[in-house]
């Protein structure tokens, strides 16, 4: 009955408390889509080159999220305290949009000298990314009653289509903007507005998640105990193994995010425009490839999908890592929407991955455990990119007739990773799927 009733509800709508929880849900996925084009990815590095902020401070300003991420272990001793945490989740999600992104965007203003303000950019994000931390995975155990099982991977599909067409769609806009001004003396200015824009975006999205109906927290500790956060998921073999898929897959994906968007803008030439265009093919991709995703996922199961997914999509690292100014025209768009097609079944089941076999008490304690995973590896992975890059300095290797910097040869390393991964998923798949898990445990 229960599934006969989110079905005919439909996935989005105002009339029923779920209905409204997914609209809540959609919305700031839209937003957070938004804000990531405009304050991160690209225009981020274009902020921090516009301030001569070098490669190896590039990588060190980007991994300090995930430093501060990882004092998210300290998030359930505070939310468990609160039976209702609305107006918590908001204070947190206030100051993390403040600090980020109004933050940020004036200490070049107020800060001239270069070493202090790279001082400040660090310090900054350190305290934004703290009270992220602390607060944030509140929302995952709050927003997780409007997604059960049986809508889930359908959730995560239309969410994904929805949130890449308007977010993309909203930075090809302003990328051609950028694009038209470059050279001229505005060019700098428009990037500093679009952090202006981000950050009304942002208050508006802190209004849309204090909404929805708030639901009790089912939990078994009368007081909630740090070393539950460590302990719990220890205790459950498949949410362990699920978390070590998660961090496999994040180191090597984080390997060269720090240093990629500036190589491609500073070396390759690459507009903002073309990026921005061809990443607009992914959420077209994905209305594509969501029936035939979601049989699949549906038949084997959101590991063997993402290991298979994530296999596919190595092949493209290499001739990713050829892409240069003589090429990129025609290139770098055939690679990327191959790996749009790969993408579709890695991000929709790794999206899933934290619930597959999450518990069903104390879930604020494994949402941790599965925020605190996700910084380390993401600090990792860049901290290790960052590392590389200031070893290879300005050495190249010479392979198939071509000259490869270290950018480049930082995605070669993201490629052995995702045989690794993959490899690892195979190796217990019968622990990690819980369709096989049942039939092994009634054949026996």
């Amino acid at each position: 009955m229960r599934r006969l009733r989110f079905r005919s509800s439909g996935m989005f709508t105002l009339k029923d408390e779920y209905g409204r929880g997914r609209c809540v849900m959609l919305t700031s996925s839209i937003i957070t889509m938004i804000n990531q084009w405009l304050t991160a990815n690209i225009f981020y590095t274009s902020f921090l080159m516009i301030y001569g902020i070098d490669l190896v401070n590039i990588g060190i300003i980007t991994f300090i999220p995930y430093i501060a991420g990882c004092f998210g272990v300290f998030a359930p001793s505070i939310l468990e305290r609160f039976e209702k945490r609305r107006w918590v989740l908001a204070g947190g999600r206030m100051i993390f949009s403040t600090l980020n992104i109004l933050g940020i965007t004036l200490v070049p203003v107020l800060v001239h000298d270069q070493g202090t303000r790279i001082i400040c950019f660090v310090v900054i994000i350190f305290l934004a990314n703290l009270a992220n931390a602390l607060t944030g995975s509140g929302y995952s155990v709050w927003h997780l009653n409007f997604i059960p099982d049986q809508i889930r991977a359908e959730y995560f599909l239309k969410q994904s289509i929805i949130g890449n067409f308007i977010g993309i769609g909203c930075s090809v806009v302003c990328g051609i903007i950028a694009d038209a001004l470059s050279g001229s003396p505005y060019a700098d200015t428009i990037i500093i507005a679009f952090r202006y824009l981000a950050y009304v975006l942002a208050l508006i999205e802190v209004v849309v998640l204090a909404l929805p109906k708030e639901y009790p927290y089912p939990k078994t500790a009368a007081r909630p105990k740090l070393r539950d956060i460590v302990m719990l998921p220890l205790r459950s073999k498949p949410f362990l193994l699920s978390m070590i898929v998660v961090l496999l897959h994040t180191v090597s994906n984080n390997i060269p995010a720090a240093s990629l968007n500036y190589y491609l803008l500073n070396d390759v030439g690459i507009k903002y425009t073309t990026i921005y265009l061809v990443n607009l093919v992914y959420p077209l991709v994905i209305l594509i490839c969501q029936p035939f995703c979601r049989r699949l996922i549906s038949r084997y199961g959101w590991f063997m999908v993402f290991a298979v997914s994530v296999l596919l999509h190595m092949p493209t690292m290499l001739p990713y890592s050829m892409v240069t100014a003589a090429n990129y025209t025609w290139l770098f768009p055939l690679i990327r929407i191959i790996q749009h097609f790969c993408g579709v079944g890695i991000n929709t089941a790794f999206a899933n991955l934290q619930f597959v076999n999450l518990p069903p008490k104390d879930q604020t304690n494994y949402i941790s455990f599965h925020a605190l995973i996700n910084n380390i590896s993401m600090f990792l992975g860049m901290m290790l990119g960052t590392v590389l890059i200031a070893w290879i300095g300005d050495r190249t290797v010479l392979f198939l007739g071509m000259q490869f910097t270290s950018v480049q040869i930082l995605l070669w390393i993201q490629g052995i990773g995702q045989i690794l991964t993959p490899a690892f998923v195979f190796l217990f798949l019968r622990t990690l799927d819980p369709n096989r898990r049942e039939k092994l445990a009634l054949s026996k």
